[in-house]
């Protein structure tokens, strides 16, 4: 879990329990069970989410851990096959090849 949203959820569970062992006490200024409970709720569905979010990002870093051998593979390929073409043909013939380098 991020530390942000652990940090928020941590935050948000000690005034929860502060406002329940004191409920009487801002019953008046327009906290009471239910507004205690709506908040319970949106943190649970705060870590639900970061959940989520964490295993798409694990997801995410493989796929791009995927991606970058696959990149990998292909400039070796594209520079093996330009070293060859610049190793057989004259310089003036290396454009016709897609080769637009001039050494």
């Amino acid at each position: 879990m991020a530390k942000t949203i652990q940090t928020q959820i941590d935050k948000s569970k000690m005034l929860i329990d502060g406002l329940r062992a004191n409920l009487q006490e801002v019953a008046d200024r327009g906290i009471d069970e239910a507004s205690i409970s709506g908040m319970e709720e949106t943190l649970t569905v705060l870590a639900q989410a970061n959940q989520e979010c964490d295993e798409l990002r694990s997801l995410l870093a493989q796929k791009v851990k995927n991606m970058n051998t696959v990149l990998a593979k292909a400039k070796s390929q594209f520079a093996d096959t330009k070293k060859t073409i610049k190793g057989y043909y004259p310089q003036e013939e290396w454009n016709r090849f897609g080769i637009p380098d001039k050494r």
